[in-house]
């Protein structure tokens, strides 16, 4: 996190630039979940949906910042949260593909996809935090690191699968709601269940200064 000279931290374009990007991504993904959903996105639509969306995010870390002069960790909780929505829309994004390419969504399958979605959230979790949420700069224990990395998101992986797998294949469908929109519920469900697990698993063990 970036500190001004008297100890306290400091909002700066680097950070409003990052939350945008991320947001750009969530608002950029979002019409490829909504169009699984059977939600008709236009083109201009979309466009505007994007540009929403990456505008909230960078107001999202600025507000973040001003209130951690109340509650310090809360800016730390903004950048993380700006970058988990991403996450999650690059997870549900690719989910919803493999589902609209396939026309599979549910059974072993769907945790197959659930898992390959994943995967690639984790990849984009760790650049993300590692070069912004927690500002971890040091190279001399990258391999020990990562490794941990790894296994907090494996851990986070398997708690994901199996959250998402319970609710499509155990629970099923609620209130009615159709297969393929449920898929998609249970994934969220998922995701944000595990975001807090990984929140205190990379601040107080991978980047821990």
């Amino acid at each position: 996190m970036a500190k001004a000279k008297n100890g306290q931290q400091k909002l700066t374009a680097r950070d409003i630039t990052f939350g945008a990007i991320n947001g750009l991504i969530f608002g950029a993904l979002l019409p490829v979940v909504l169009k699984n959903m059977n939600i008709a996105i236009s083109a201009n639509k979309g466009f505007v949906i994007a540009i929403a969306f990456t505008v909230l995010a960078a107001v999202g870390v600025a507000i973040g910042f001003f209130l951690s002069r109340y509650i310090k960790i809360i800016f730390q909780i903004a950048k993380f949260g700006c970058v988990g929505a991403a996450n999650f829309a690059v997870d549900i994004g690719i989910l919803n593909l493999l589902i609209f390419l396939s026309g599979i969504a549910s059974g072993s399958f769907y945790t197959i996809f659930k898992i390959i979605s994943f995967t690639f959230a984790v990849t984009n979790s760790y650049i993300w935090n590692k070069i912004w949420t927690f500002k971890k700069t040091d190279t001399k224990e990258t391999g020990k690191e990562f490794g941990q990395f790894l296994m907090i998101s494996v851990i986070g992986l398997i708690l994901n699968a199996v959250i998402a797998s319970v609710l499509v294949n155990v629970v099923g469908p609620l209130g009615g709601i159709k297969v393929k929109t449920w898929a998609s519920v249970s994934a969220a469900v998922a995701s944000i269940c595990v975001m807090a697990w990984n929140f205190i698993g990379y601040k107080f063990w991978v980047f821990k200064k």
